[in-house]
């Protein structure tokens, strides 16, 4: 009973002493960040924006070094998360599921079976 009375008081000391020196923490606040990663094996990145509000926006990609890519596009609101997916990756193609929104720039069918056995003869 003696250490929960002490981690209490500790608790609320933190918080009091937290909110003088941060303000109130649980309201959101503007922001902004990115990155870029790069090796032999290809890259990826991502950025994002908040407006402090409800909205942020962003992308982040991937790009590996036989040529696949990736990006996707968002929007994050009130009404939900909103992605644009753009890719050149084999077995993909342009369709709109659960409200994301696909672009594929990848062969379908046929051209696509080709392409991927010549890859995997290589």
């Amino acid at each position: 009973m003696r250490s929960f009375i002490v981690a209490a008081l500790f608790a609320s000391l933190c918080v009091v002493h937290c909110q003088d020196l941060y303000g109130d923490l649980a309201q959101p606040s503007p922001y902004q960040f990115g990155y870029t990663a790069t090796s032999e094996e290809g890259s990826h990145g991502h950025s994002e924006t908040f407006d402090g509000t409800q909205r942020a926006e962003g992308s982040y990609f991937l790009k590996l070094a036989d040529g696949r890519e990736r990006t996707v596009t968002y929007t994050a609101d009130e009404n939900g998360f909103h992605p644009e997916i753009q890719t050149n990756e084999l077995g993909t193609e342009s369709k709109n599921p659960g409200g994301a929104l696909y672009k594929s720039s990848a062969p379908t069918g046929p051209d696509a079976a080709i392409q991927a056995d010549s890859q995997a003869r290589q």
